[in-house]
């Protein structure tokens, strides 16, 4: 988290690393205490729209013991509908700057 934050507020500004720090926070609060946190998904452009990353989620959820369940965040509002269908429904949804970044959870077995 220290070298993410460095770089953000050299890269982005003060301001946005503050904002960015804010949200996270407040969106957070909204998950239940022990959820795994999903980051940075993605993959290769060249694999994107045939089922990679579909493979890839599906093999996190299937394979991580995650009691309390799963929380993500996404910018990317094409994101939304593609975590809906894993189960995950949306907790917040915040403006920041230009970005909509929207806080998603997915229930554990717990």
């Amino acid at each position: 988290m220290p070298a993410w934050a460095a770089r953000t507020a050299l890269r982005c500004g003060p301001g946005v690393l503050w904002r960015t720090l804010r949200y996270l926070h407040d969106a957070e609060a909204h998950i239940a205490a022990g959820a795994w946190t999903l980051e940075f998904i993605g993959v290769r452009p060249d694999s994107a729209g045939h089922g990679a990353g579909r493979l890839l989620i599906d093999h996190v959820l299937a394979t991580t013991d995650a009691p309390a369940g799963f929380f993500l965040t996404t910018a990317d509002p094409a994101n939304v509908g593609l975590y809906r269908r894993f189960g995950f429904t949306e907790l917040r949804r915040t403006a920041l700057a230009t970005l909509t970044v929207t806080a998603m959870g997915r229930p554990g077995s717990a």
